[in-house]
């Protein structure tokens, strides 16, 4: 059982997982300069996903092997499919960025290698260990984002947010759905994780600000035309970023904490899918599944083009597994309702 603290600081990695180089880049390219705007109305849409998610949780009081109701089955090849679906993808986006910035020169193959064995090791211990490091290196990102943050603070621009509302209400409602499932959808990753009753409507908003903050930065200090262009919009921004005018390069060392990020939702799926193998030769089973998702990140660098199609549509993706994930939670709890 896990208590506060440890469920925020997961819940704090998990809901920034997604806006490395997807989140902000596609909300930027959606409504530039208005993005703030999605992101505000975003929360208030993924707080009542997330609302939704603490009754589930709520409900199945442990994990999906003590679920007795006929979703048993469905709720488990569901979930095992989105703890797949959401670990090739966060291993997608740190190979992209790290290949894009970091190891420029260094073949795919080579950048991804550690993946597999770091979360083997880590998966051996369990959701509890994994909690500790996400407790310990939570510190270090907020220091890490807040000092990028009052660094970057002599190149705001508000000139850059005028004039407002220059986008259609329908754009306007598609980014901030985009937000709310980008924002929501990692947090489901715990559902089968015991976990203190707790508000996890608040320590989604606690995370959420920490993106909304961000993207006004972003909005701030690049302006509508230029956050645009760049793939890895908070990556630049904080190109403008010197110490003592005179340190610069510094946005390595920041951009740590967006790794961090990857990291413990790396974790969290991979323990995941490793708990949803059968128990008889776990371990082999799991380790020829990172193999395999090994091999999957090879040919998605190779077919790099091809997969940034899922780039475009993958907010869509996420909110349809997370209704079918709530709803195979729910509706047995309303099934079984006494009749007034």
């Amino acid at each position: 059982m896990m208590n506060n603290l440890k469920t925020f600081s997961l819940s704090y990695f998990l809901g920034r997982a997604f806006f490395l180089g997807f989140g902000f880049s596609l909300l930027a390219k959606l409504l530039d300069k208005d993005a703030w705007i999605a992101c505000l109305l975003g929360m208030l849409f993924g707080s009542m996903i997330i609302f939704l998610f603490q009754t589930a949780k709520d409900k199945l009081k442990g994990n999906f092997n003590d679920t007795k109701s006929w979703t048993k089955w469905p709720l488990k090849i569901l979930f095992f499919l989105f703890n797949l679906f959401i670990y090739s993808q966060i291993v997608f986006i740190f190979q992209t960025f790290a290949s894009s910035f970091f190891l420029i020169k260094s073949p795919v193959f080579f950048i991804v290698l550690p993946i597999p064995f770091i979360i083997y090791r880590i998966c051996k211990s369990g959701f509890t260990t994994i909690a500790k490091v996400a407790e310990v290196l939570m510190p270090i990102s907020l220091f890490l984002f807040l000092f990028g943050i009052l660094g970057l603070t002599q190149n705001f621009k508000l000139d850059y947010f005028t004039p407002v509302l220059t986008h259609s209400p329908q754009d306007i409602l598609s980014g901030s759905l985009f937000f709310a499932f980008y924002s929501t959808a990692p947090f489901l990753l715990m559902l089968n994780i015991p976990t203190e009753k707790n508000k996890f409507v608040f320590k989604y908003l606690m995370t959420c600000l920490s993106i909304l903050l961000l993207c006004f930065f972003i909005i701030g200090i690049l302006g509508s035309n230029l956050m645009q262009v760049y793939r890895y919009p908070e990556y630049m921004t904080l190109k403008k970023l010197r110490v003592f005018n005179f340190i610069e390069k510094v946005e390595n060392i920041i951009s740590i904490a967006w790794l961090f990020d990857s990291f413990v939702t790396l974790s969290v799926t991979g323990n995941n899918l490793k708990l949803s193998l059968p128990k008889k030769h776990q371990n082999i089973y799991f380790i020829i599944l990172l193999v395999i998702l090994y091999g999957w990140s090879i040919l998605s660098s190779i077919y790099y083009q091809e997969g940034l199609i899922v780039y475009h549509v993958l907010p869509i993706i996420l909110g349809v597994f997370e209704v079918f994930l709530l709803a195979l939670l729910l509706i047995p709890k309303w099934k079984k309702s006494p009749k007034l």
